[in-house]
């Protein structure tokens, strides 16, 4: 069984992360795809909902999706979430031989020398960039080398080993995202068609965001 990983904050989760889910999970032909919401993300500020409560509207959204699984790993474990910390777990449940993809915007490629043991994480995965726009490799430095010495182009080489390498693909980028549903909802303006129907009732219901 591939496994692929697509993390977040997910505050909220909305119809951008579920489209670029589904056409990851047709592309690297996984047999999941875990969208794992973060506990308490390093680089960023304290998050005005519970943990509890973005997990509950991410598992509402993929509900009718077979090959997108909610996975509370990291709110599990708890404490500063660590991406290498949640690699590793999850090697230790799918074994060494199955292929595992990590999944990320090119955003968060060009900040990943920040991370924790960032040189590491192509032990236990490969990295899939999906495109943005007005963002640009480094071109030189460690995370350069690293980079560089990491790429394949060839993605049926890609599946045909567990890690170490990284992929370029083309996803669809719809023009969506938290901070602006969060902000619709603070002005009082709909937040419908942005993110699944019942996200939108879970946040009604629970005063979120106001």
């Amino acid at each position: 069984m591939s496994v692929a990983l697509f993390g977040g904050t997910f505050n909220p989760v909305h119809l951008g992360h579920l489209r670029i889910a589904v056409e990851l999970a047709e592309l690297l032909e996984v047999d999941q795809l875990r969208m794992v919401p973060c506990s308490l993300p390093p680089h960023r500020e304290a998050l005005s909902v519970s943990a509890e409560q973005r997990m509950a509207m991410l598992q509402s959204a993929v509900a009718n999706y077979p090959q997108l699984v909610a996975d509370d790993i990291e709110l599990q474990r708890g404490g500063a979430t660590y991406t290498i910390d949640t690699l590793r777990q999850i090697r230790q449940q799918i074994g060494s031989d199955m292929p595992l993809y990590f999944c990320i915007g090119i955003d968060v490629l060009i900040t990943l020398d920040s991370w924790q043991e960032w040189q590491k994480l192509g032990d236990y995965c490969h990295l899939v960039i999906s495109p943005r726009p007005d963002y640009a490799l480094p071109s030189s430095g460690a995370l350069s080398d690293w980079i560089n010495q990491h790429r394949c182009d060839d993605l049926p080489q890609l599946k045909q080993c567990s890690a170490g390498k990284l992929y370029f693909c083309d996803t669809t980028r719809l023009a969506i995202s938290s901070t602006d549903i969060r902000d619709k909802i603070k002005h009082g303006d709909a937040i419908d068609f942005l993110t699944p129907a019942a996200v939108v009732n879970y946040i009604h219901q629970h005063d979120l965001y106001e």
